[in-house]
């Protein structure tokens, strides 16, 4: 049987020990100069890197998490301490990791250690108690995962250790009404640059999808596992779609003009297939003319507001029954040199808007420093959080509960802002005071299902392979 290599995080005794096969030795590099001889030894540095460092199991015992290493130090060996936790070896490179079923009311907390040479890594386990009712998952770092905004459907692309001990990717839809998971292979790019490798975005029904290639623009619509090419209206190609509506009836992105000399991104959108041509601003912040065009992002449920920016100095735009307010521009400040003083601006973000599009969040620059602010896109007013510098905004409910990354570049924890009472909490004082939950440190979220049961969003994590961000979710039930 080919196994997922699906994550999730968990205490104990009982030492268990595995060993790998060799892999290859480094070997000492000796070299003889002109008249002075000398013998110099250069060793390449050792390392052991793990396809994840940390993950969270729910207590039930049932799932399985495959953990690919990586190794220049030769044999390599996994042991654990932890009696809830364990271990097998699959091919030269793959560990297997379960937990047992956990009874108890108490979360369990667990490591496993991989040593090759002089070097070694670790793998922090955390299982959910058994009162905890809902789903939560970490995703490995290569995943890219998104759910439906109903909170049915959870999608994302992963890699599975195949029969023969190589590895591809899949596309898996977890169905948590019927507890189902399906997949398919994902297609190959036009073009064939790879394939689709990351999930963007799924229908409240799942059977559409938007699949990209994390390497470059390329996005592809799919409707029951199939790709649906979307058309252009005369003088126009090349289509990117980001998003669309809850039931995949508005999908929304841009496209380009047959003799734009700049190749500029068009905004658009599509109503059950129909291309639909936006207004695009003039200039960008700084009052040059727009040349690369506006990136369209997201929308509300129904697909009646939409936002994206312009991307040359990334001034937050959005339209409201296809009419354009150009909000970053238009409340841009410049400072006397002629640089941007301040600037309400976003980037490849998706999810920034609550789900009536009442609201939409990102980040507000004033004198060097970052703000997270909220748009209200009924009176078209912003106001932002000065009591929460170095904040971005990520997500956003119909209350007006902000949900941020911190620091807002290269961010390490989650925040989470009132706009209407001014309380800021982290994300583990909110789960705990208004959902009972624990959750490690760490986390932020920037996705939230319209009934509020479904967050998801990343996670900072640091080991031998540098800083990551991989994906998690929770659901509650």
């Amino acid at each position: 049987m080919e196994k997922a290599m699906i994550h999730k995080n968990a205490s104990g005794h009982a030492l268990r020990k595995i060993t790998a096969g060799r892999i290859a030795a480094c070997a000492a590099l000796f070299s003889l100069m002109m008249i002075s001889v000398s013998c110099t030894e250069s060793r390449e540095q050792e390392f052991i890197n793990l396809s994840v460092n940390e993950y969270t199991f729910d207590h039930t015992g049932n799932e399985i998490l495959m953990v690919k290493v990586t190794t220049n130090a030769g044999e390599w060996e996994a042991e654990t301490a932890d009696s809830f936790i364990t271990i097998e070896r699959h091919g030269k490179d793959s560990l297997e990791v379960t937990a047992k079923p956990n009874d108890s009311n108490n979360s369990l907390h667990g490591q496993i250690v991989f040593r090759a040479g002089n070097v070694e890594n670790e793998l922090r386990i955390e299982q959910m108690p058994a009162r905890f009712k809902g789903t939560f998952m970490d995703l490995p770092v290569t995943s890219i995962g998104t759910f439906s905004r109903n909170g049915r459907y959870y999608a994302y692309v992963n890699t599975r250790l195949k029969d023969d001990g190589t590895y591809d990717d899949i596309v898996v839809i977890m169905d948590f009404e019927t507890g189902e998971t399906s997949s398919f292979d994902p297609p190959v790019c036009d073009g064939g640059e790879g394939i689709y490798d990351s999930a963007a975005a799924i229908s409240d029904d799942g059977r559409s999808m938007i699949l990209e290639h994390r390497g470059n623009s390329l996005s592809q619509l799919i409707v029951d596992g199939e790709k649906v090419k979307l058309g252009c209206r005369t003088g126009y190609y090349s289509p990117y779609i980001a998003n669309f509506s809850a039931d995949g009836s508005v999908v929304v992105g841009s496209c380009k003009r047959e003799g734009d000399p700049n190749r500029s991104e068009i905004p658009c959108k599509w109503v059950n297939g129909e291309h639909i041509i936006l207004e695009m601003p003039e200039t960008d912040a700084l009052g040059i003319e727009l040349y690369n065009g506006v990136y369209l992002r997201g929308c509300s449920d129904d697909g009646s507001v939409i936002f994206g920016s312009e991307w040359s100095t990334f001034g937050l735009v959005y339209y409201k029954d296809d009419v354009m307010y150009n909000i970053g521009i238009d409340n841009c400040e410049l400072d006397t040199d002629g640089s941007i003083e301040s600037l309400i601006y976003m980037k490849a973000s998706r999810n920034n808007i609550s789900p009536d599009g009442k609201y939409i969040t990102t980040t507000y620059r004033k004198g060097g420093i970052v703000y997270p602010v909220l748009i209200n896109t009924v009176t078209n007013t912003f106001k932002y959080m000065e009591s929460a510098p170095d904040c971005g905004g990520c997500a956003v409910t119909d209350e007006g509960l902000v949900f941020c990354a911190t620091p807002a570049t290269l961010a390490s924890s989650g925040t989470v802002i009132d706009f209407n009472t001014g309380d800021i909490m982290t994300v583990e004082e909110w789960f705990l005071s208004e959902k009972g939950i624990i959750l490690s440190n760490s986390r932020w979220v920037d996705q939230i299902s319209t009934d509020g049961k479904l967050f998801g969003g990343r996670k900072f994590q640091s080991n031998n392979a540098g800083i990551q961000y991989p994906y998690w979710f929770i659901r509650i039930e």
